[in-house]
């Protein structure tokens, strides 16, 4: 789950500055500014949800790739049912 939710983290963000940095109505530095400033912000972001690989880390982790939606509903499934009950209860408190 964590190799295809990194892939998909990775691959959004770098869309997103795609995006912004060949929208040529915006200025150059404006532009580069916003690439700076969200790379910054996504790596951040990445090391929050991906960095470690302790058990005692792993609900956490694997809470957060789903509240980025990260995970796919196939991986989510193959989950344990008690395991899937405590990420969306928990998911729904953080709501």
């Amino acid at each position: 789950i964590k190799n295809e939710a990194i892939q998909l983290y990775c691959t959004r963000q770098l869309n997103e500055v795609i995006k912004t940095i060949t929208d040529e109505s915006e200025l150059a530095g404006e532009r580069f500014h916003f690439m700076c400033q969200y790379s910054k912000t996504s790596e951040k972001q990445m090391k929050l949800i991906f960095d470690g690989h302790s058990r005692n880390k792993a609900f956490i982790q694997l809470m957060l790739m789903c509240e980025e939606n990260l995970v796919a509903p196939v991986q989510f499934e193959r989950l344990s049912d008690e395991f899937k009950k405590d990420i969306t209860s928990l998911l729904e408190r953080r709501a």
